[in-house]
C-alpha cells in the first residue's frame, strides 16, 4: 500500500537555532507523556517554551520571537546517563548545586547553546543504517552529538562563573593535601558527586592534572598540591 504524501511543514527534525537567549514561558508545564505510535510504551519529553528570542546562532534564518526545544527525559533512577536530558541537567546542576529544580527557570531570561557531547548511542554508516554485529545486533558506541546546556539564568549566574567559582573550590580541597588525600576528600563530598564529568575525572585521575595544566596548584617534592596565586589579567 502506498504512502499517503503530505505537504505540511516538517515536524521530525530538530530546530536550527544553535544558540539563543530567550524567556521561559512562567505557566507552561514542561513535561508531557506521550505514547509510540503502536501504542507498546509510554514516555516522557520535556517542552521548553520561550519568548521574546534573540537568536545568536541558527543553521538557516528563525525571524520567530518564540520557540519550543524538546528534550527527552529518563529519571535519574532508570537513566545510566550519557543522553541529550544529562547534558542539559548537569549544566543545571552547576547553577543550582544546592537546590536542582528545573521550574526555577519560568520565568527567567535564559542563554542556551548546543554543545557537542559524547554520547552513547547506536552506530550508522555514513548513510544512516544501523552498523551491526555478527548476531545482527545494532554495535552501540560514544557517538559526537549536539546537545542543549545552559549557559546562563537571570538570577542563578552563569555556567562560565559558576565552573571558575568551582575550581576555586576544588583548588582549596587540594591545597595541603596529597593526590590520595585529595580524592578521598573529593569522592565523599557532595559537590563533587553533583558533576559527573569531575567524577569521571577523578576515577581517570586526571582532574589534578588539569588544574596543574591551568595553572591553579603545583606539586611539591614530597607529592603535597599547593595552591597558587591568580595570575592578574594583561592590560
Amino acid at each position: 500500500m502506498s504512502e499517503e504524501i503530505s505537504i505540511k511543514k516538517p515536524t521530525g527534525a530538530d530546530t536550527p537555532l544553535r544558540h539563543f537567549k530567550g524567556t521561559l514561558a512562567p505557566d507552561e508545564e514542561l513535561s508531557e507523556r506521550r505514547t509510540t505510535k503502536d501504542g507498546s510504551r509510554s514516555y516522557v519529553v520535556l517542552n521548553f517554551k520561550f519568548k521574546d528570542l534573540e537568536v545568536i546562532e541558527s543553521v538557516e534564518p528563525f525571524p520567530f520571537p518564540i520557540a519550543q526545544i524538546t528534550v527527552g527525559y529518563a529519571p535519574p533512577e532508570t537513566s545510566r546517563g550519557g543522553t541529550k536530558f544529562e547534558a542539559l541537567a548537569s549544566s543545571l546542576r552547576k547553577l543550582m548545586p544546592d537546590n536542582p529544580d528545573i521550574n526555577l527557570l519560568k520565568g527567567k531570561h535564559q542563554e542556551w547553546k548546543m554543545e557537542e557531547k559524547s554520547l552513547r548511542r547506536g552506530l550508522t554508516d555514513e548513510e544512516g543504517n544501523p552498523i551491526m554485529d555478527g548476531n545482527q545486533k545494532q554495535i552501540w558506541g560514544q557517538v559526537p552529538t549536539l546537545c542543549w546546556t545552559v549557559v546562563a539564568i537571570d538570577g542563578l549566574g552563569s555556567v562560565e562563573d559558576a565552573d571558575a567559582e568551582f575550581n576555586k573550590f576544588l583548588v582549596e580541597m587540594a591545597d595541603g593535601k596529597t593526590e590520595t588525600q585529595f580524592y578521598e576528600a573529593a569522592l565523599t563530598n557532595s559537590k563533587v558527586s553533583a558533576r559527573p564529568n569531575i567524577v569521571n575525572a577523578i576515577t581517570d585521575r586526571k582532574l589534578l592534572d588539569t588544574l596543574k595544566e591551568m595553572g591553579l596548584i603545583e606539586r611539591d617534592a614530597e607529592g603535597v598540591m599547593h595552591a597558587l596565586a591568580a595570575q592578574p589579567e594583561k592590560a
